[in-house]
């Protein structure tokens, strides 16, 4: 079990980049890629959201607890300005390149473009969910974009208390098991008292925020990065994250739309948290496999790739019949976009992002410029999260 000593007397590490998660993140989007590019076909493309989920929720508390370690509280300013700068830039430049190609008509378009104003406001999934329609020209993946933000709007303050006032672990741990129970209990209601449809719980952040917040709960209480001892996990972590592989492969296994909506969930991220442990911690198999070049490299581009593949898929498909080949061609497409969005928008961001980043004499949130691709935040960087961490 992790020790319950506060944050602050944990031993520092010489930097919190984990080059395994720009893999995670690869992975992540391939399997909602492969999901999208056969659509008569029930596949589990919603875990590669789970994961991006997750992943934002341990990288995010991962480098709030390492700036309270140092500080002993969070800049919760300098932390909004990272996102945005991170998070904003390639998602508007996105939206408003489609809406203008979707508006000349070279990209097939039948929504209303009334739905930007949920787009650019991050409240697309609630937007889809009132029925107000979906956004245009096949940009409905911004419904989990929208789920990170209302995250990344609470849970820095939350912790931000945390580092304040409540110092053990265990206590920060405890509480945000009780939010992620309180969220499986939600979605229970949801299904068995109130007949909601799949789609409402799939995509409403009061219904999916405790996919984030188990990721938060391993970066507080288990989290090797920033000194715990957790000999026991370190032990046994092969043997538990095979064990939490055998529990997705169950999750996957059991095909009823009740056990989809309720506790599914709740039993993927549990499974999860072994497998980003072993992850988390020295050279490994698992970690060897996921740093190959190509899989960082595309974790890199993870983000801008996620918010445009879809726009694709709905456009090429409305015209060519789905094939490997055209899935090949959407998918190079795809990655030529995120590249030149990354090398045209996001690397110039870079310097202006780390004026806002915590200063640290031991490195420990420091990033090489060599590194500073893979780093925090699918967007922030000291390594990266979500399609939009």
């Amino acid at each position: 079990m992790a020790s319950d000593s506060s944050a602050g007397n944990c031993q520092r590490p010489p930097t919190l980049y984990i080059p395994a998660l720009d893999g995670i993140r690869a992975v992540a989007f391939l399997i909602v890629f492969v999901a999208h590019s056969m659509p008569y076909r029930d596949l589990p493309g919603g875990f590669g959201v789970t994961v991006f989920f997750f992943l934002s929720g341990y990288l995010i508390t991962t480098l709030l607890r390492a700036e309270a370690q140092q500080k002993n509280s969070i800049d919760l300013r300098n932390f909004y300005v990272r996102r945005a700068l991170r998070i904003f830039p390639p998602c508007y430049v996105t939206v408003l390149i489609v809406t203008v190609l979707a508006g000349a008509g070279f990209i097939y378009n039948t929504e209303s473009y009334r739905s930007l104003f949920a787009a650019f406001l991050y409240f697309s999934n609630y937007w889809n969910i009132l029925g107000f329609g979906n956004l245009i020209a096949g940009m409905g993946v911004l419904w989990s974009l929208a789920v990170e933000e209302h995250y990344y709007l609470l849970f820095p303050a939350l912790y931000a208390w945390f580092a304040k006032g409540v110092k053990s672990r265990r206590f920060q741990a405890a509480v945000l098991i009780t939010l992620c129970i309180a969220a499986l209990g939600w979605r229970c209601c949801r299904v068995f008292y109130f007949h909601s449809p799949w789609e409402s719980i799939y995509e409403g952040t009061d219904t999916r925020f405790d996919s984030i917040l188990w990721g938060c709960v391993l970066a507080v209480i288990a989290n090797p990065r920033l000194g715990d001892q957790v000999d026991w996990l370190k032990k046994r972590a092969n043997l538990l994250a095979l064990a939490g592989a055998g529990l997705l492969v169950f999750t996957f296994a059991l095909r009823n739309p009740v056990f989809r909506e309720t506790i599914r969930y709740t039993l993927q991220a549990i499974a999860l948290a072994p497998i980003f442990f072993l992850v988390s911690l020295q050279k490994n198999f698992l970690t060897q496999c996921l740093e190959w070049r190509v899989l960082r490299w595309l974790g890199q581009l993870s983000y801008t790739m996620y918010l445009v593949h879809h726009t694709l898929f709905h456009h090429f498909y409305h015209y060519y019949r789905p094939s490997l080949s055209l899935a090949l061609i959407i998918l190079a497409t795809t990655v030529l976009y995120a590249q030149a969005m990354r090398t045209f928008v996001e690397l110039p961001l870079q310097r202006t992002r780390a004026r806002f980043r915590t200063k640290s004499p031991d490195g420990l949130l420091g990033v090489s410029p060599g590194k500073t691709a893979g780093i925090a935040s699918l967007p922030g960087r000291e390594n990266a999260a979500s399609p939009a961490a």
